[in-house]
């Protein structure tokens, strides 16, 4: 059930009828665990599968140089591509690269010579999906220096995809790529794709991946749970993550009595003792990501405005109304519209801080993870 066989089926399911897809999630989610078993699921099918990871790059070229090395990897496009495109492969893959790209290729037209491969994936029978994991955070990085460089880039994406319609693409991002699209007034390069938003694991998902951790030797004081202490590791963790599911069974020291197999019974009592242990200053690397996030990835007055707004929401397990956070805020930030307020609390939900509360009189943003929000209670709350 973890190795999420629904996503997986309903992932092929819109390649199949030719759409290009944005999976986003929040970090820690599993997306780039999933989108390397999808491309297993495709090579299964009779598609070619072409993965990229463009997390940490910030130009088109180095974007474009990695996708082209990605493609020639498959070894299949040899024979379609002719005249300056079999120049340009040559030229790729024959040159002495100890010294760099540049140097050894000087100023190639990547987008070009992109497309021209692009073009040869689509004139071959076998169908193709691109997959490019963390696409959201290269465009982000883009902005930031050239916000027209990355409109273009983002529109030149939408263009292959339009001509070459044999050849689909995947892009996953930890961060919302159409709330930076809407932000910078280019979301009409988006609006080809299928919006695949990808969840937490389910509660029988996370009960099922603990016993693997357990059975299979990942774990070095391997326990089981009775329902009273799945019930609390489930409430105390609240957004259900293999990551921190797997971080904090390794830190479970089970008491309870020892069953088939040997393995001990972790009491409720253990379960807390487990995610008490988590928020040691020793164990602060594993939330190092969702710090960082935020002054890397925003400009410096609104990642200062979300931090507080995850300040006050981190005070109580029930978060706290819009009004109220607005009230506190403006009095730090006195130019702060309500519009803004909005925008920053949209980021925030959608990349995994917080959940909009509903069903109430009044909606309230709460931290999505009790973990986190304990972390970060403890260790940047004022």
């Amino acid at each position: 059930m973890f190795h999420r066989p629904e996503e997986r089926k309903e992932l092929l399911f819109h390649v199949r009828r030719g759409n290009s897809i944005l999976m986003e999630g929040v970090r820690r989610v599993g997306k780039t665990w999933l989108i390397k078993q999808f491309a297993e699921d495709l090579r299964a099918d009779g598609w070619t599968a072409i993965l990229c990871d463009v997390e940490g790059m910030s130009q088109e070229a180095d974007f474009l140089r990695h996708l082209c090395q990605q493609i020639e990897q498959q070894e299949l496009l040899m024979d379609r591509v002719k005249g300056r495109g079999a120049q340009l492969l040559n030229q790729l893959f024959s040159k002495d690269m100890s010294k760099g790209w540049q140097e050894a290729l000087g100023q190639m037209d990547w987008s070009s010579f992109a497309e021209t491969l692009v073009r040869g994936l689509d004139a071959r029978e076998q169908k193709t999906v691109i997959l490019v994991d963390e696409l959201a955070l290269f465009v982000m990085e883009r902005v930031k220096v050239d916000a027209t460089a990355a409109r273009n880039f983002l529109y030149g994406l939408r263009a292959l995809q339009q001509r070459y319609k044999k050849v689909q693409w995947l892009f996953t991002g930890s961060i919302g790529l159409d709330i930076i699209a809407k932000r910078e007034g280019i979301g009409g390069a988006l609006v080809d794709l299928k919006l695949f938003p990808l969840e937490p694991i389910t509660k029988e998902a996370a009960r099922a991946f603990l016993e693997h951790l357990a059975v299979t030797g990942e774990l070095f004081r391997p326990f089981t749970l009775d329902e009273p202490a799945f019930t609390a590791f489930v409430e105390q963790l609240g957004w259900l993550s293999p990551y921190y599911l797997q971080h904090v069974a390794q830190e479970m020291r089970p008491t309870g009595a020892a069953g088939a197999g040997g393995r001990r019974a972790a009491t409720v009592a253990d379960v807390h003792a487990a995610f008490d242990a988590m928020l040691a200053p020793e164990r602060r690397t594993y939330f190092v990501t969702w710090e960082e996030h935020l002054s890397k990835n925003f400009p410096a007055q609104e990642a200062a405005e979300m931090r507080r707004l995850l300040d006050e929401c981190s005070r109580e397990a029930g978060g706290e109304q819009f009004d109220t956070l607005f009230a506190r805020l403006v009095t730090a930030s006195p130019g702060l519209e309500r519009r803004a307020l909005r925008d920053r609390l949209s980021v925030l939900v959608t990349d995994g801080y917080l959940s909009e509360i509903s069903g109430t009189e009044v909606p309230r943003f709460a931290f999505r993870s009790g973990l986190l929000r304990r972390y970060w209670q403890r260790y940047h709350a004022a």
